[in-house]
């Protein structure tokens, strides 16, 4: 699914539950879940595709995304530092994703400093939203959505 550029923002659908949908005016374009209440995986969509997110462990910090039922990761996030990191594509693309301002904002880049898109999450709202900004499209753009707002929820509070 080609992920159109603008402004979208991920939001809860209901308050109650922790799934998460990206929306672009009144248009779902990706949705995320969490099976259970205190794993560490979640399951997203973007169109017909269906993934699975995976936080990382103590000898190998980050997050992974795979294609649901696959065995092999598609897209790795490995933190370089608390406000930087690299992802990893199976298909050899590199990008990198770190923290910028104002507080709360994080940037996907590609290897040459294009900035893809911008997420920026407000935590200390009552319902925390993310606002994305995508710049510049990319084949790519689900997965990398998907992933930096996982790893953004899941280590942010």
């Amino acid at each position: 699914m080609a992920i159109p550029t603008g402004e979208m923002v991920w939001g809860r659908p209901k308050p109650w539950k922790l799934d998460w949908e990206l929306r672009q005016g009144s248009k779902v374009v990706a949705k995320m879940s969490s099976p259970s209440m205190f794993g560490t995986t979640v399951r997203a969509s973007i169109g017909d595709e269906h993934y699975v997110n995976r936080k990382g462990g103590l000898r190998r910090p980050g997050a992974a995304i795979a294609r649901q039922g696959e065995p092999n990761d598609i897209g790795r996030l490995e933190f370089d530092s608390l406000d930087r990191g690299t992802v990893l594509l199976a298909d050899g693309a590199t990008y990198r994703w770190e923290r910028q301002g104002p507080a709360g904002t994080w940037a996907m880049l590609r290897d040459d400093g294009d900035v893809l898109f911008t997420v920026h999450r407000n935590a200390r709202d009552k319902y925390p939203v993310g606002r994305v900004k995508v710049m510049a499209a990319d084949r790519s753009m689900g997965v990398l959505l998907i992933l930096s707002w996982f790893v953004i929820n899941s280590t942010e509070c």
